[in-house]
């Protein structure tokens, strides 16, 4: 284990000073969502405050303590808490993540994902993973409090709030490859129940875990810088103002995807001589596994993120609110890598920072009003994007003339996309225990490009390829209608019809005419559900089960055109049909033993879906959808003495079946589409992570824990660049983090 020395003095230090500190006003920690069974899990699932036990839809909640002990410190390790939840990397950049649920997320060439992520109710507001409040993933559509793109569900990020009480916590991390991180968090009323702050950060180091021959550096670092200002403001007890702050910068060395395979069939005829490089190259790659790459472009990823949340709710009288929540986020990034993994300047993309930041604003008004037995929210939401001209490099050597060098192809391009909304949703409770609910949502989406494409063979000389600028605009209604029935407190069933919606698009390069447009795609989804908290002598058991069946329609996907040069486009090319089940169990048979287990079970077929190019791909795996995914968290709690702390050994164990990362999977009877298939299936894996903590070490305000991440140092599969059935003929992964271990230190005060 490499430790930075300076960082672990100043860790000693503090350390052995406030050890010896009494807890002045240590703040009091949130009920463990997932293990503890003795208070309620209060959630916002319906954008509004509900015991989780009472929302009829699959939802996992897991509170900032929790994540904390699982060793969940980014959005990679979601899924080790969150059966059902899928991510993916890209091979480019491992901060940039894709989520999907029940088979529906974002596939390579969409720009519209099927799962939509929300930081203080305010969609794709960038991912700050520390000083949280709860991380709730909502299964199935959301379309209509949610709106579009969440055909899939979404994962909510709850930030903590500024509260009356002044507490906080600092916290430091030493650990393997050289890792030293720093997260604080602080806040209270400056002036009781009028103006509360809190201010909180976070700042990691670690050195990269991939080294690269060609240049004897070192990619998969990381490097990133975060910040958090929170400000409520209630002048009146009617009134309240909520500000949230918020900056990221990222400056890292890139991602290490390793050649995995290439299919000679496939190469182009001016690439085709490098038959033997690659050869050489692949065999050297498997020989030394996915931890030391060679590969010629130079790699790197950089964020620039900064931007504000403002929620303002006025009560108007005991019975109706108003709230309105406007954002403003401003960001610019870029990526370099190089995509077929390998020495060659066969592909090698660099996307540099854009001229000027991407410009994303929100506007939401929501009226909330409870009348006896008819309680709703009737909503109205805005949103704005525009990206300025941006640039994006491509050396390809050897695929359309065999000049003596590499040809440089440079695209540039800009996009402009609204969307505005109007909303309702009902719940009546006619009689004591049953719930009905029923929401409709009216999306209209207007979205803009324009693009062009320049070869450069040799300096001074260019050949433009052409561009276009399109536009369109997409409208759709969805809808939910639920009934949820209250046994009695401890037990509910539920049932729940939904449709979801994500939004259509355009090719702007595309040479057709009739491939300019894509349709949106649709999802009808049926549920019932079970939601039980059981005392059965000494133990105490909750238990969700959800069945659900979704009804998959105009499938958008990337397909491979029969044209001369070849070229892709994004087409409703599919239909298919999803069912499954989630369950989610908590067993506490005694004091000092609990164990989680969370279990979704898959099964997603095409009932159609032609490529142009490789025909029939029905038989073809749903992407970035395992069949089986499973989380088992046994922890146990040492007896000691309360005046000595608490002591808790916990093991996180998640397993995933086998997943395909591209749409292009299987093939029936097809050659040509069996090139594809070697690089785009990821075996199983089971991974373990390990936790030891003592929290308020002999009363006081200090808390100590060592870690142990993937424990086995097993090498799985989060992402890759797929090229086999393409005229590059390539194919590199993307692996997970090796073996980790680490120490940690908080104070809470």
């Amino acid at each position: 284990m490499q430790m930075n020395h300076r960082f672990q003095v100043g860790l000693a230090a503090l350390a052995t000073c406030l050890a010896g500190q009494p807890a002045l006003a240590q703040q009091s920690s949130p009920a463990q969502l997932s293990s503890d069974l003795s208070g309620d899990i209060i959630v916002t699932a319906r954008r509004q405050s509900e015991r989780l036990q009472d929302v009829p839809i699959s939802i996992i909640a897991i509170d900032g303590d929790t994540l904390n002990e699982r060793n969940v410190k980014t959005l990679n390790d979601l899924p080790a808490v969150a059966a059902g939840l899928s991510v993916q990397n890209t091979a480019s950049n491992r901060n940039d993540t894709t989520f999907s649920i029940r088979g529906q997320g974002q596939t390579f060439g969409q720009n519209s994902p099927g799962v939509v992520t929300y930081f203080a109710d305010v969609p794709d507001f960038g991912k700050q993973f520390f000083d949280l409040e709860n991380v709730q993933v909502l299964k199935g559509p959301q379309g209509t409090l949610f709106g579009r793109n969440t055909t899939g569900g979404a994962v909510l990020f709850v930030p903590r709030k500024p509260g009356n009480e002044f507490s906080g916590y600092v916290i430091g991390r030493l650990g393997s490859y050289d890792r030293h991180d720093l997260e604080f968090a602080m806040g209270g009323a400056l002036i009781p129940d009028q103006l509360m702050v809190r201010l909180s950060g976070q700042i990691l180091r670690r050195d990269g875990f991939t080294k690269n021959l060609f240049d004897n550096s070192r990619t998969d670092n990381e490097r990133k810088t975060s910040f958090r200002a929170s400000v409520v403001i209630q002048p009146f007890e009617w009134l309240e103002n909520y500000f949230i702050y918020q900056y990221t910068h990222i400056n890292e060395a890139g991602s290490g995807a390793a050649i995995a395979g290439f299919t000679p069939a496939s190469l182009n005829p001016n690439i085709a001589p490098l038959e033997g490089q690659l050869t050489t190259y692949l065999a050297e790659q498997l020989a030394r596994g996915p931890r030391t790459i060679n590969v010629n472009f130079p790699l790197g990823n950089g964020l620039k993120s900064k931007g504000f949340v403002n929620t303002t709710t006025a009560k108007i009288n005991d019975n109706i609110s108003v709230k309105n929540i406007f954002s403003r986020r401003l960001f610019k990034q870029k990526t370099d890598y190089d995509i077929d993994g390998t020495p060659l300047p066969i592909l090698d993309v660099s996307n540099p920072y854009q001229s000027d930041f991407n410009i994303e604003r929100t506007e939401e008004v929501q009226l909330h009003g409870e009348f006896g037995m008819l309680t709703g929210t009737i909503g109205y939401y805005d949103e704005y994007f525009k990206s300025p001209p941006s640039v994006g490099f491509d050396t390809v050597q050897y695929v359309l003339v065999p000049f003596g060098g590499p040809i440089r192809a440079f695209a540039i391009g800009n996009s402009k996309n609204t969307s505005k909304a109007g909303y309702a949703q009902f719940d009546l409770r006619p009689t004591d225990g049953l719930t009905l609910t029923a929401g409709i949502r009216r999306t209209k989406d207007f979205r803009s490009s324009t693009s062009a494409t320049t070869l450069v063979p040799f300096p001074g000389v260019e050949i433009p390829l052409g561009g276009a600028t399109v536009s369109g605009t997409f409208k759709a209604t969805t809808w939910n209608l639920n009934a949820l029935y209250e046994i009695n407190r401890d037990i509910n069933v539920y049932a729940s019809v939904r449709k979801g919606y994500k939004s259509g698009g355009f090719n702007s390069t595309a040479l057709n005419p009739a491939d300019r447009f894509f349709a949106p795609e649709t999802v009808t989804d049926y549920e019932i559900g079970l939601k039980s908290q059981w005392q059965l002598g000494g133990w105490q058991l909750r238990a969700n089960v959800d069945l659900f069946y979704d009804d998959y329609k105009n499938i958008q996907r990337f397909v491979n055109l029969n044209t001369t040069p070849a070229s892709t486009v994004t087409r409703n090319a599919a239909a298919g049909k999803i069912k499954g089940v989630d369950v989610d169990l908590v067993v506490k048979p005694v004091k000092w033993f609990d164990v989680a287990v969370k279990y979704t079970y898959l099964d997603a077929k095409y009932d159609s879906y032609t490529d142009p190019s490789l025909g029939d791909l029905s038989n073809s795996r749903f992407p970035n959808s395992p069949k089986h995914q499973l989380n088992v968290t046994p922890r146990i709690t040492l007896p000691i003495p309360e005046s000595l702390g608490n002591v808790t050994a916990t093991a996180n164990i998640y397993y995933q079946s086998l997943i395909a990362f591209d749409p292009v999977n299987r093939f029936n009877g097809n050659p040509i589409a069996a090139l594809s298939v070697p690089g785009s299936i990821a075996p199983s894996y089971t991974k373990i992570d390990l936790r030891l903590d003592w929290r308020r070490i002999a009363g006081s305000g200090f808390s100590a824990a060592v870690f142990a991440r993937n424990v086995t140092d097993k090498d799985y599969i989060v992402g890759g660049n797929n090229q086999l059935p393409t005229q590059f003929g390539t194919v590199a992964y993307l692996y997970g983090e090796p073996r980790m271990f680490g120490v940690e230190g908080r104070f809470e005060f």
